[in-house]
């Protein structure tokens, strides 16, 4: 439809005859009168012959710019019916308007106030609007012409509430930061789920690689996960009948994988330590995370595991402090393997209990369309000891707000850090809760240690280097005897001394 020709041929006129302007002078009268004097017809003519001229003169420049209209109309008549068509995408360039609205919680850029009767199927339309520029112009018609040909050529039939959702799916998975993403409303409460603590499933905890894989970090004690035999290391390879190819992201893979408690999930896995592929089938039950354990080991060394950064983990971590502080602590080790982040304000407060005033952090990025620059700070409310030695460990898995709790620490000189280099998530979300349920998680900014480094793709880099055997890195970490962690082993050398 955007290539047709327009057919602007004219219909076959009469031809004139090339001296009919003169034929009369070559006739003679029916009624025999004379013939006029020669100079008399000569100066007729003439006249005649000017006239002729300029008449012609003026209707060929009179057919020129009609038919010149006429092009240029049809094509107008054709882009505004295209416009207007009921199966066309309801955007429209305003040259009026040069930003979005923001007024709509969910929709910033959306609008319905503006709705107008279309004038070819008469029902009222809405869209966004954009300012009008030729990168605009150029990238709305290639989208006009995309959606006029799934709409026309498709094999399967989609209405156009139904192909507007794929683009805002789409939109949202295509930003380049593997960390924006849409979440379906089942998703979306599956999250909000998993960060109370409380959920229905099999008890894995799993990490995307760079690569895209999706690997099993830790089980939760006692879960259907650990019972079924999967291990710490075990990467899957499909769900059900589903490859993990067609994921996009942890929360779309773990969406399908949790699911209502008593029924059972088939999860195909493969294991680098037998180079094998293995099948298990898993009945999922309620599970219930402890985001935080501790105990008192011996000299005196309290240890705190702190599993993810969900609510109230600053919390618990308070009182593990004030119940290893009443038993005569004299040094601590924070064992931050296998965390891949959480809450940042309860990330903050945890730091609260071991630092003085300090800035911590200074994040950058944007908010309600503004670049932003912001400070996060500890408040005076420390518990431990200054002089009291601390060791935090980390191990490949380690992300996000784990990254951020033990850079700070490290780069202000108040522990010193243990294990492997740290994933590298230096850049922070928001989540966003739409009207209909679901969500979508943004790349919101990028924060800074003390010393003014960015992790992303680096990680943290260990004061001591220290890895696991080969032989004992599928085991579970509560499950390693002390000889076997020699991370956790030079941890506590450290705040023994």
């Amino acid at each position: 439809m955007f290539n047709q020709e327009l057919d602007s041929n004219p219909a076959p006129q009469d031809q004139q005859s090339p001296d009919q302007h003169s034929a009369w002078v070559h006739q003679n009268s029916t009624y025999g009168s004379p013939q006029p004097p020669q100079q008399m017809t000569d100066s007729k003519c003439f006249w005649k012959v000017l006239l002729a001229v300029l008449l012609t003169a003026v209707i060929c420049i009179t057919f020129t710019f009609a038919g010149t209209y006429i092009f240029f109309r049809s094509r107008e008549t054709r882009a505004a019916a295209a416009r207007n068509s009921q199966n066309d995408l309801g955007i429209v360039l305003d040259s009026d308007q040069t930003q979005l609205p923001t007024e709509g919680k969910n929709d910033p850029g959306a609008t319905d106030e503006s709705s107008t009767p279309s004038s070819k199927n008469d029902k009222e339309t809405f869209g966004l609007t954009f300012e009008r520029t030729p990168e605009n112009t150029e990238a709305l018609d290639k989208l006009a012409q995309i959606w006029q040909l799934l709409q026309d050529f498709y094999y399967q039939d989609y209405t156009d509430a139904e192909m507007i959702a794929l683009m805002s799916e789409g939109l949202i998975n295509n930003m380049g930061s593997r960390y924006t993403f849409y979440l379906s409303p089942e998703q979306r409460q599956q999250d909000k789920e998993g960060m109370s603590g409380e959920y229905s499933g099999i008890g894995a905890i799993v990490q995307m690689t760079d690569e895209g894989a999706y690997i099993i970090t830790r089980l939760v004690d006692d879960a259907p996960a650990m019972q079924a035999g999967l291990l710490p290391g075990d990467v899957f390879v499909a769900v059900g009948d589903k490859q993990v190819k067609d994921y996009k992201g942890v929360e779309s893979l773990a969406s399908a994988v949790r699911g209502k408690e008593g029924t059972r999930i088939k999860i195909e896995i493969y294991r680098p330590s037998t180079d094998e592929n293995l099948t298990f089938e898993v009945e999922r039950k309620k599970i219930t995370t402890a985001n935080l354990s501790y105990k008192m080991l011996d000299n005196k060394i309290g240890y705190i595991y702190v599993a993810e950064f969900t609510g109230h983990v600053a919390e618990n971590f308070e009182k593990a402090l004030k119940d290893l502080l009443q038993r005569d602590m004299r040094g601590l080790v924070i064992d931050m393997r296998n965390n891949g982040g959480g809450l940042a304000d309860e990330c903050i407060k945890m730091l609260d209990y071991i630092l003085d005033a300090h800035v911590v952090s200074v994040i950058k990025g944007r908010m309600n369309g503004e670049m932003i620059e912001e400070k996060w700070e500890t408040e005076d409310g420390v518990l431990v000891p200054k002089d009291m030695p601390i060791s935090v460990v980390l191990n490949e898995y380690s992300a996000s707000a784990s990254e951020l709790f033990s850079g700070a620490l490290q780069d202000l000189g108040r522990a010193k850090v243990v294990g492997v280099q740290s994933f590298g998530k230096g850049v922070g979300t928001r989540t966003w809760e739409l009207t209909d349920g679901s969500a979508v998680q943004i790349t919101n900014f990028e924060y800074f240690l003390p010393q003014g480094e960015n992790i992303q793709d680096k990680g943290i880099t260990p004061d001591f280097v220290v890895e696991l055997p080969e032989s004992v890195k599928n085991k579970q970490i509560s499950q390693l005897t002390l000889k076997e962690d020699t991370q956790l082993s030079k941890a506590i050398e450290l705040v023994a001394k």
